[in-house]
């Protein structure tokens, strides 16, 4: 793997790390899970699984289509607390087209045994 070079500072308000999986074009976005970012239970926010989430998908469709790009649409479920961290997020291009491509995300938690939190699907369109 190696660094992607398209973090914002956004990413990094958060302690967002981005790297690429040459192998399958998957963008992979990590970061602990720190006290600020947890809710009244002490888990992960779902704002913040949700938000990373939606950074890995749109960089590996930004990443597959070579171009800027924004989310149409966004569907997450969430399947465990993430309570340990760090926190992955793992973006894979499923299909990619000219205008659009949808990814797949899957989030977990490396720290609890790489457990999964959440899934989503994603349609990312190309803003050219």
């Amino acid at each position: 793997m190696k660094p992607y070079e398209g973090a914002t500072p956004f990413h990094a308000s958060l302690g967002v790390a981005l790297n690429v999986d040459e192998d399958n074009g998957a963008v992979i976005a990590e970061m602990d899970i720190r006290d600020d970012l947890r809710g009244p239970v002490g888990s992960l926010e779902g704002g913040v699984v949700a938000t990373l989430l939606d950074i890995a998908g749109a960089s590996a469709a930004a990443r597959a289509m070579g171009a800027m790009v924004a989310t149409a649409d966004m569907t997450v479920k969430f399947l465990a607390p993430g309570r340990v961290g760090p926190v992955r997020a793992t973006g894979v291009p499923l299909r990619v087209g000219q205008d659009s491509t949808v990814v797949e995300v899957k989030v977990i938690d490396t720290g609890k045994d790489d457990r999964l939190m959440a899934s989503g699907l994603m349609t990312v369109r190309a803003l050219r």
